[in-house]
Formats: C-alpha cells, sequence, structure tokens
C-alpha cells in the first residue's frame, strides 16, 4: 500500500481533518490505480482485433484475385469481401497494392513458401549421397511448385505488377533473394562434394535460374495464351537447372569431378 506524503497545506490542520484528507487521497491513489490495471487488456483485445481485421482484409484479397486481376479491382470490392468499410480499409493499408505487398510479405505467404525450401525430400537441404542429382531436383521442383500452386494468383500478380508498386517491387525482391541465396547454398554444396563443376559465380548463377523459374510459371499462371502447361513448365525447368548447375543430365554422384 502507498504511503501517502502529508501535503504541506495541512501543516495547521487539526488531526481529523488530516486524517480525512489523506483517506480521501489514499482512496484515490487506489481507485485510479485500477483502472489503469482494467485499461490494459482492452489495449491488447484492440490490438488484436486490428491484426485480425488485418488478416481479414489480406485473405479478402487472395480470394478475390482468383476471380479478377489487380487491375480490375478497387478499394471497395476489397472492404465489402473483407465485411469492412471502405474508409477502414485506409486504416490499415494506402492502397490496393499496399495490401497485395502485405499479403506477399506476411508470415503465413512467406512461411507456406519457405517450407519448400526445408522439406527434408528438398534439394535445398542436402541430397543424400546414394540420391541422384537429377532425381533430387525433379522432386525439389515439384515441392515448391505445388507450395506455390495455392497462391499462384497472388504470384502472378506480383510478377506483373512488381516493376510498378514500390511496396510490392521491394516485397518480391525479398522474396527473389531469399530463393536466390537457397540456390546458390545448395549448388556451392554440389561443388564441394565434386558432382557439379566448378563454374561462374553461384549467386549470380542462382539469379538467373530463379528469375527464369519466375518468367515461365507467371506465363503458366496467367494462363497466357500459348504458354505452356504446369508440367512442361516443371519438366523445362529440371533439364535447365540440371545443365546450367551439372553441365550434365544427371552425373553420377559417386564420382568425383
Amino acid at each position: 500500500m502507498a504511503i501517502m506524503r502529508e501535503p504541506d497545506s495541512l501543516a495547521f490542520a487539526g488531526p481529523a481533518i488530516k486524517k480525512e484528507v489523506l483517506e480521501l487521497g489514499s482512496k484515490r491513489s487506489t481507485r485510479k490505480a485500477a483502472n489503469s490495471e482494467k485499461r490494459k487488456p482492452v489495449t491488447r483485445v484492440r490490438k488484436r482485433i486490428a491484426r485480425r481485421r488485418d488478416d481479414l482484409i489480406l485473405d479478402a484479397l487472395e480470394r478475390l484475385l482468383a476471380k479478377k486481376s489487380m487491375a480490375e479491382l478497387d478499394v471497395e470490392p476489397i472492404a465489402v469481401e473483407a465485411g469492412i468499410t471502405r474508409t477502414r480499409f485506409y486504416h490499415y493499408f494506402q492502397s490496393k497494392h499496399d495490401a497485395l505487398a502485405a499479403l506477399l510479405s506476411r508470415g503465413r505467404l512467406r512461411g507456406v513458401l519457405g517450407e519448400a525450401y526445408k522439406h527434408p525430400d528438398s534439394w535445398f537441404v542436402g541430397r543424400a549421397p546414394h540420391v541422384r542429382p537429377r532425381e533430387s531436383m525433379r522432386k525439389t521442383i515439384g515441392i515448391v511448385a505445388k507450395s506455390w500452386s495455392p497462391h499462384r494468383f497472388v504470384l502472378r500478380e506480383t510478377s506483373d505488377l512488381w516493376t510498378a508498386p514500390l511496396t510490392v517491387r521491394d516485397a518480391w525482391l525479398q522474396a527473389i533473394d531469399f530463393a536466390a541465396d537457397q540456390v546458390a547454398e545448395s549448388i556451392e554444396r554440389e561443388r564441394k562434394l565434386g558432382v557439379a563443376p566448378p563454374g561462374y559465380d553461384a549467386r549470380l548463377i542462382a539469379e538467373g535460374l530463379i528469375w527464369q523459374s519466375e518468367r515461365t510459371f507467371f506465363r503458366v499462371y496467367a494462363e497466357i495464351p500459348g504458354a505452356m502447361g504446369e508440367d512442361e513448365a516443371k519438366a523445362v525447368g529440371l533439364e535447365l537447372w540440371m545443365r546450367t548447375i551439372f553441365l550434365d543430365d544427371d552425373p553420377d554422384p559417386q564420382t568425383k569431378k
């Protein structure tokens, strides 16, 4: 219990008055502290609600992208799909493009895509000595494509718009850089094992392969007339990656170069 200091104004007051004033001050302090404690959970609840509304908007945008492109969408239908007003939308995002950038960057989507690089059968995790490089690469391309497929509409729009809005571009470049880092590390690992031959800078090769894949699968997801299908894109990617990294269709992992 807090000890009340006697105010200077009570220096000449009688004992009864002093007691009454000090008790009143103590009650006010206790009441103030209690009210303060009551307000704390409310603040946390409001933050949780804000986060939920933020996710509602992003979920709504992803659902709508399965039906329309960003060029066809306005803030109004996104807000309606999320169950909020247009004004409330702008409380969370400055524009529909900011929402797209947030959708690409948010933990849920990044976590799903990142899991492809951590999958136990993924080439990025490491290839067992007895596993042929081509089989490891084939499985990995399938794992990555499968993880991206449920979010293909988001990736389609990002691939199409990334050179325009800065927020979308920055979010996409971060994703590309992350992927290129994984590829570069794996190339260096295969070179150290002697399965892949020494060659040009691994990081630059990785960037080239990632951007090639990005453009190829953008055409698939955008359903551009004349574009190859997903299975064809995976088969072409397998040939390109094997010949670029290993300079071979399927080198013997037991033979050192």
